[in-house]
């Protein structure tokens, strides 16, 4: 498991750590993280598979749970805050119903949860690529799932620590077997047994949550707040709101 800091040495101030959605890393939050390093000791982590985490025989579900708490236990003994962005996010829903003593507040941005009655999105899957023969081609080839609105810089920033070099060209960080992991669905009956603090923030033009679903998972769960919804904002709310999303960070944090 790969994991980062901001401020490692800062001993004296809480844990706070970053969690990524699919197929990202710890770079998706490299514009985000350094405004909690007054009050907090920052991290983000790498899921297996994925950033520079090392590559798994095979993935299921619940490891990508345990590498949220093997990371938190890491780095603090005692509950941690977790922010954690759609995959990330659902993990970490299924961490505070699983393994509650090691969080102390969790929230969740714009992460997907079936409940009864809502379907899941869909999820868009293209073919494994072959490896591009240079870097400026596979950064050109770069896309967001799911596509949305986002500075041109930012987009070829994540493009860029995204990639790796291998012998036959540049390729993608994350695990290729990760492209056919079938996710299963969440039971909503995990969420009523949450007693860890939770904090819901939505993205009002999410393709991925809509406002009913995300009044409906909050609802199901007992100590929630939320949703909190941040105007304007598509699912990566850290890409084109990040001044407005470490805004609400900072609300629910204080």
């Amino acid at each position: 498991m790969h994991y980062v800091s901001w401020n490692a040495a800062d001993t004296h101030k809480p844990p706070l750590v970053f969690a990524h959605g699919f197929l990202g890393h710890t770079h998706w939050w490299d514009f985000i993280a350094p405004f909690f390093i007054e009050r907090f000791r920052v991290f983000a982590l790498d899921f297996s598979g994925m950033g520079e985490s090392g590559y798994r025989r095979e993935y299921a579900n619940e490891m990508f749970v345990r590498d949220l708490v093997a990371v938190v236990d890491t780095i603090d003994s005692g509950p941690c805050t977790v922010v954690g962005h759609s995959f990330g996010g659902s993990r970490l829903l299924r961490a505070c119903a699983t393994f509650p003593d090691r969080l102390s507040h969790a929230i969740v941005l714009d992460s997907h949860f079936k409940v009864r009655g809502n379907t899941s999105p869909a999820v868009e899957r293209r073919p494994p690529p072959r490896p591009y023969p240079d870097r400026h081609t596979a950064i050109g080839r770069f896309r967001l799932t799911p596509e949305q609105n986002c500075p041109a810089w930012l987009l070829e920033y994540l493009a860029q620590t995204s990639l790796r070099q291998t012998a036959g060209g540049w390729v993608w960080r994350f695990d290729p077997k990760l492209r056919d992991l079938q996710l299963v669905e969440e039971d909503e009956r995990l969420l009523s047994r949450i007693t860890v603090p939770i904090s819901y923030v939505h993205a009002e033009l999410s393709s991925v949550v809509n406002a009913d679903l995300a009044h409906r998972i909050v609802a199901a769960i007992p100590r929630a707040k939320g949703p909190i919804t941040m105007p304007g904002a598509g699912h990566h709310m850290m890409l084109d709101q990040p001044l407005a999303l470490v805004g609400v960070l900072r609300a629910l944090l204080a």
